[in-house]
């Protein structure tokens, strides 16, 4: 009698439950335009602004500058989400075919290539995360630990600035640079603080751990780890090309991706530098972990899919990630800029500037921090008389 591993088993399970030929990736599962009013692009190629706030269900009686916070679906992701929900609906094993089996187009390899598309990367260097926390959890709780390291080990914070109007590249990386130690294996930074606004600059602070890893082994070398999650899709850069080793955002904020999505990045080098913290069930190069485990085998060489978390999670939302991305592809990436801008009213306490502008149907929030501000942030779903009606209604708090 033939034996069949589980991976054997359900790929071949999944070959005949889909008939026998394959189907690429359904366009209409990214970014469906059938129910756009109009084209995001007018003739000339330039982009139709109303057209893209109509693409978000955001109450149209309300002023919305705190979207950085948590998405709004709009229309195309709410489409895909829908679309793959549905096919989740018809049939439970649908997953497993599309997983094991060019059938259904390969659709879990897609998202990991629309995300390296959009970053600069392969998608090799992809893990999955459900957000930017479990993106650094992954990170620093899977760094490697020598036996030298298990005990003694301690977290140092340091202040990049003293103020947000005073800070500086110059002070920042000096600051960054100087508390690099012999010892230290890893320097953490937010690329945007949601605290201030302050977007530090990540590529000088990369240079300044280049220049603290020199001479050192590469199993002693400082990694750098970046929660990038509001610098990313908000600018015109490629992630992947920033200097950092590790690179953790949630893509259901400024991307626009489904809630509940994120990823972790990471140089080809610095995955051997994890170890998984949760068992995978990533299909796009994690089943080498399934087969070691079940037949007794040390783990194969460290890949990024080894870290992406296991468990079943809202499959629909993890594969409508790829609508997000073609949205901001058809908008284009070099369109779309954004920031945090946080502020304080005199006389005002930030919880009492934020209610009063929800008096006005304006949206801000405050900074969940000891230090807290007022703040807002206009994104894509905004248009040029929102912000001067907001502007208008901050001086009448004065």
């Amino acid at each position: 009698m033939m034996s069949l591993s589980r991976r054997q088993l359900l790929a071949s399970l999944a070959g005949a439950a889909a008939a026998t030929v394959a189907r690429p990736f359904p366009l209409g599962a990214l970014a469906s335009t059938a129910s756009r009013s109009r084209p995001l692009r007018n003739a000339l190629g330039n982009v139709d602004w109303m057209a893209v706030r109509d693409l978000f269900p955001l109450a149209k009686d309300w002023t919305h500058l705190s979207s950085f916070l948590f998405v709004s679906h709009p229309n195309p992701v709410a489409e895909s989400i829908d679309y793959f929900r549905r096919k989740l609906d018809s049939d439970a094993t649908w997953f497993e075919i599309a997983a094991f089996s060019d059938s259904e187009g390969k659709p879990f390899a897609a998202v990991k290539k629309a995300i390296a598309g959009y970053i600069g990367a392969v998608p090799e260097e992809i893990a999955y995360t459900c957000n930017t926390t479990g993106g650094l959890a992954m990170a620093y709780h899977g760094l490697r630990i020598r036996p030298n390291d298990r005990s003694g080990c301690g977290v140092r914070r340091i202040a990049l600035y003293d103020t947000a109007a005073s800070a500086s590249v110059d002070q920042i990386v000096e600051r960054v640079a100087r508390n690099i130690r012999p010892n230290t294996r890893a320097v953490g930074v937010t690329w945007v603080h949601s605290s201030t606004g302050v977007k530090i600059p990540i590529e000088d602070i990369a240079q300044a751990v280049a220049r603290a890893n020199r001479g050192r082994d590469s199993a002693d070398r400082c990694i750098l780890i970046v929660d990038g999650v509001h610098g990313f899709a908000n600018q015109d850069v490629d992630v992947a090309r920033l200097g950092a080793d590790l690179f953790a955002a949630g893509t259901h904020k400024w991307l626009f991706a489904p809630r509940g999505t994120g990823f972790l990045w990471g140089k080809r080098d610095v995955w051997q530098e994890l170890r998984p913290t949760i068992p995978t069930f990533d299909t796009e190069g994690g089943m080498a972990v399934w087969d070691a485990w079940m037949d007794k085998q040390p783990l194969p060489p460290m890949r990024a899919a080894f870290v992406s978390p296991g468990g079943f999670i809202a499959y629909e939302h993890l594969l409508a990630i790829p609508a997000a991305v073609e949205l901001h592809r058809t908008i284009g990436r070099d369109k779309i800029a954004a920031g945090i801008s946080c502020f304080e009213v005199a006389g005002l306490t930030p919880d009492q500037v934020v209610k009063r502008l929800a008096e006005k149907k304006i949206r801000a929030t405050t900074s969940p921090y000891k230090v807290s501000y007022a703040r807002v942030s206009a994104g894509i779903m905004n248009l040029p008389a929102e912000i001067d009606l907001v502007l208008r209604e901050l001086r009448t708090l004065t």
